[in-house]
């Protein structure tokens, strides 16, 4: 067991990754006054011992993917579980969980066209054991994902703090 134990040359390269994730090792080390070789093992201990975590966003319609959709599903309760695991399989499905209201479980799918979202609801989710009924509402256009700003299939240099000021 590797203890981890917080150092200014960590938290430098921690600031460095919080601005830009695609940092190189010869950044990290100038920040840190390390050199890229020391920097990239106090990188790897810090990955290896899950004090920082990557988290890699993409835009789906960049990668062909233009057709997203949000599936509701109204599930037996007895289904829900399995279901839920089926649908964590499907390359289509980005995000999937279960939820209280009218429809159980929600999730979310990327695919190539309509036609396609269409073949995959319909044939391959909506004949699921279990599944009672399913909404499909297509996303026209999304702007904001998950804290990132979107520009057709671009990511947006977001505005700095000091320019909202």
């Amino acid at each position: 067991m590797i203890v981890v134990r917080g150092s200014p040359e960590g938290e430098q390269m921690l600031a460095v990754l919080a601005a830009d994730g695609r940092a190189n090792l010869v950044d990290l080390g100038a920040a840190a006054d390390l050199t890229p070789g020391r920097a990239s093992r106090r990188l790897h201990v810090l990955l290896r011992c899950r004090v920082v975590h990557l988290d890699v966003e993409t835009i789906a319609a960049a990668l062909g993917y233009h057709a997203r959709a949000n599936l509701w599903l109204r599930v037996h309760p007895s289904a829900v579980k399995s279901v839920g695991r089926t649908l964590a399989q499907e390359p289509e499905i980005a995000f999937a969980a279960a939820v209280s209201g009218s429809y159980n479980i929600h999730a979310v799918a990327h695919c190539r066209d309509l036609d396609e979202l269409f073949e995959f609801a319909s044939e391959r989710i909506g004949p699921l054991s279990g599944v009672q009924s399913m909404a499909v509402s297509p996303l026209l256009q999304q702007i904001k994902p998950a804290g990132t700003l979107v520009s057709g299939d671009r990511l947006v240099e977001p505005r700095s703090v000091r320019a909202r000021r």
